[in-house]
């Protein structure tokens, strides 16, 4: 048997560098170049390519130019980390859109990780994935001094476990003490509220389902008890948070202004606009929060009226 080339190139170390040679660039590497680079024969750089072809099927490329054969590992949009530069893109407006609610050391990790993904995706134009949004709020909550919180209740969530929680409800002054078992998170107008049972002090049953804003905790403890019972569904297509069962209301709105904002949005999935001729439009609406609807109706004062 012929001595080897390369004695000291153990044949998984070949392997790897004819792989990372062909992943570098994209370029056509011809199989003599490649055989003299490695120090190994031409036929032994057909079997890695073969091997390579095995793992990453046709993103390995082969063909022959002037009788001399060649390799290169295409990059397209489909890369080896299975996602598209336009499912980056779209993380990257997630990313935007939920700023307002991340914590500042969070958006950052996200940002990172983003960017990290770019990379790694081996595209030059993926790097670029600055937000090309903004998005204006008032009245943004800082969720930064609430992180553990929101860390403690996602934990009681995915164990199915109960939380003490020290609330102070809006218009109060005093903080309470509730058994409350958290099923998920909804967000809304900017603010983050936990969706779950409200327990009696002994366990024993539900006092009522209902909506907590995380903000408004003043402590979460995780508690050494399950909650095993069910959890109204969360149907985030009906107008406001969930209070009770789904109403239907119709609304008026006068010619202008109003009646334009309100026609150009979705305001729920089970919703219908009727266009008048005078401009006017009566939207039919879903909801299971009466007094939310009832309080947006009023915002309009006299361009907007419940219809009986």
């Amino acid at each position: 048997m012929p001595a080897k080339m390369d004695p000291d190139g153990a044949p998984g170390v070949k392997l790897l560098r004819l792989f990372r040679k062909l992943l570098v660039d994209g370029n056509k590497h011809y199989q003599v170049d490649l055989a003299s680079e490695l120090q190994c024969s031409p036929q032994t750089i057909l079997r890695m390519a073969n091997d390579i072809e095995r793992v990453i099927g046709t993103n390995l490329e082969s063909g022959t130019e002037q009788r001399r054969r060649w390799y290169r590992i295409t990059s397209n949009k489909k890369n080896k980390l299975g996602l598209e530069y336009e499912e980056l893109r779209y993380l990257a407006i997630c990313r935007d859109l939920a700023k307002s609610a991340l914590p500042e050391h969070i958006q950052k990790r996200v940002d990172d990780t983003i960017f990290s993904l770019s990379v790694l995706m081996n595209e030059q134009e993926s790097a670029d994935v600055k937000s090309r949004f903004a998005f204006f709020s008032k009245g943004r909550i800082d969720y930064s001094p609430h992180y553990t919180k929101l860390e403690t209740l996602l934990k009681a969530m995915e164990d199915h476990r109960v939380c003490l929680i020290k609330y102070k409800a809006s218009g109060r002054d005093i903080v309470k003490e509730h058994k409350f078992a958290p099923s998920s998170f909804i967000s809304m107008n900017q603010a983050i509220y936990a969706l779950g049972a409200l327990l009696t002090d002994d366990f024993s049953e539900v006092r009522f389902f209902t909506n907590l804003a995380v903000h408004r905790m003043k402590g979460v403890s995780l508690m050494n008890r399950l909650y095993e019972g069910d959890f109204p569904d969360v149907d985030s297509g009906t107008f406001g948070l969930p209070w009770h069962e789904p109403k239907v209301f119709r609304i008026r709105f006068k010619a202008g202004k109003a009646a334009d904002y309100v026609s150009e949005r979705i305001w729920a999935d089970k919703q219908k606009i009727e266009m008048h001729d005078d401009g006017s439009i009566i939207l039919h609406i879903t909801t299971r929060s009466e007094p939310e609807l009832m309080a947006w109706v009023r915002s309009f004062g006299t361009e907007a009226e419940l219809i009986r």
